[in-house]
């Protein structure tokens, strides 16, 4: 059994967001910034990574911002030449999937992440309507196949249909690849039981652990998840916004290693 280790880009404000206000930070920067990250994740052992425009709050529900688009574009491009044996994703905040989708398609990565796949929620920004079906019409006409990972019940929101039948609906009629399973919030690591349960009932689809997840909570989770998604507490002073900290992404891999090893070997012993 291998567990795969997902580590979060997050990108300083793009843009056209307020954070970037006095920025003024060229295409080159936000390349340079995105490589260095990947650099940590991959020599820390990450199997891959997901770039994200966490900076740009309060977050536009779509984001209609081309030159936001041609950045996010060139930086997934750049990245999977420079790791090639990273699996890259991209989520862009707050339910822009159709259009990570696409970027996905044209700039060579290989999977994204959307926060209301195929249920509505209500988020401080808005209401996320499903966009399951745009993206497939999407990808049906650039002809083209790439991994989806859905949030279900997703951070920083009030879902609208129970977590059951979303996971449900999500996995039966979805075309995903996977699921996300979070905490209510940002760095919140969900409740062991609603990952037990995505699990069991999304039992041929992949199911990740999205948020809060760290060295000291990891064995909660390890026996029955696909794949992590970690962001806050590999960065520096375990701040979200920071960059990552090399010693705490080494640190984290070799702790699931630990584990998985010890479970692989329980496994054996049955």
């Amino acid at each position: 059994m291998k567990l795969k280790l997902i580590g979060m880009i997050h990108l300083p404000p793009l843009p056209g967001s307020p954070g970037y206000l006095g920025l003024n930070l060229s295409i080159n920067d936000y390349i340079e910034y995105a490589l260095g990250e990947a650099d940590k994740l991959y020599r820390a052992g990450f199997d891959g990574l997901i770039i994200e425009n966490y900076m740009d709050y309060p977050y536009s529900v779509k984001v209609d911002n081309t030159e936001v688009y041609n950045i996010l574009g060139k930086i997934v491009e750049s990245v999977k030449k420079e790791y090639s044996s990273m699996l890259i994703g991209l989520n862009i905040l707050r339910n822009s999937g159709v259009e990570a989708a696409d970027l996905i398609c044209r700039f060579g990565g290989d999977f994204i992440r959307v926060n209301a796949y195929l249920e509505p929620v209500l988020v401080p920004e808005g209401f996320l309507e499903p966009i399951a079906r745009l993206i497939w019409d999407r990808l049906l006409e650039l002809e083209c196949k790439i991994k989806i990972y859905a949030d279900v019940n997703v951070k920083h929101s009030k879902p609208l249909i129970p977590y059951v039948d979303a996971l449900y609906n999500t996995c039966s009629r979805g075309l995903i690849d996977g699921v996300i399973v979070t905490g209510k919030t940002t760095g919140e690591p969900p409740n062991p039981s609603d990952v037990y349960i995505a699990k069991t009932i999304c039992k041929d689809r992949d199911v990740w652990v999205g948020s809060g997840i760290s060295i000291e909570n990891i064995g909660l989770y390890i026996g029955y998840i696909d794949g992590v998604v970690i962001g806050t507490n590999i960065k520096e002073q375990r701040i979200t916004s920071n960059p990552i900290k090399y010693e705490y992404a080494k640190n984290f891999v070799d702790r699931v290693n630990i584990l998985m090893k010890r479970l692989n070997r329980q496994k054996l012993l049955r």
